[in-house]
């Protein structure tokens, strides 16, 4: 291309960097990781931009999506970015931060180009793990709703009456019961007992009224022949 503008220039070649920009390249301490190239045709960027966006708020402490999007950008500039002139680019954001930033995005993009699928194979450990520990959780939890349920029907069996057996429920029934019963059966006989008292009274009470009105119709005869 014409003015030596093409996919993957490195400072020298690109007019767009100044003679600051040249001056930090020469200042500047850079990772040997750095030197070596990363075709980004092979890496799967939208796997890796959830790690980006979390080393990003990591460093900083803050959320920001001013300088996610700009790394992204410069990573989406060419199939074969130049990853000094990235780190020159971010010193001004992430300061002393950006050579340990680079070497750490360096390396993904390295580890994902030589992956299949352009996913890093440590994400897709780290994952599987993420989901490994989360089944693991998802089981355990499951298991105490098991234990609870199993002591809850322990517990409702336990209150329930068995067949031949009697719970405490009953055995208080049983008692206040036959308690109850004696009286029940003293008190009827006591009523029993009673109208045969009556029915003997009136009866002698009868009786004596007869006795006293024969010796009554007697005495005048008696009286009458004296």
């Amino acid at each position: 291309m014409a003015g030596g503008f093409f996919r993957g220039t490195n400072v020298e070649q690109d007019q767009r960097f100044g003679d600051a920009s040249k001056k930090m390249m020469g200042q500047a301490k850079f990772s040997s990781v750095l030197k070596k190239p990363v075709n980004m045709s092979k890496v799967n960027l939208e796997a890796i931009k959830p790690w980006l966006a979390d080393k990003i708020n990591t460093l900083l402490g803050i959320e920001d999506d001013v300088l996610f999007d700009f790394v992204v950008n410069m990573l989406e500039e060419s199939d074969t970015p130049d990853a000094r002139a990235i780190q020159v680019n971010l010193a001004g954001f992430l300061e002393d931060k950006a050579p340990e930033f680079m070497q750490n995005l360096w390396s993904v993009l390295l580890e994902a180009q030589q992956s299949e699928g352009g996913i890093p194979e440590s994400f897709i450990r780290n994952k599987m793990k993420e989901l490994k520990l989360k089944r693991e959780e998802e089981e355990r939890a499951a298991a105490r709703i098991r234990a609870a349920n199993t002591r809850l029907r322990e517990q409702s069996e336990q209150r329930r009456p068995r067949s031949g057996r009697h719970s405490r429920w009953d055995a208080d029934n049983v008692e206040s019961s036959s308690r109850s019963k004696p009286e029940r059966v003293s008190s009827s006989y006591s009523r029993s007992y009673r109208n045969s008292r009556d029915h003997d009274s009136r009866r002698d009470y009868r009786r004596r009224s007869r006795s006293r009105s024969k010796s009554r119709s007697k005495s005048p005869t008696k009286r009458r022949m004296s």
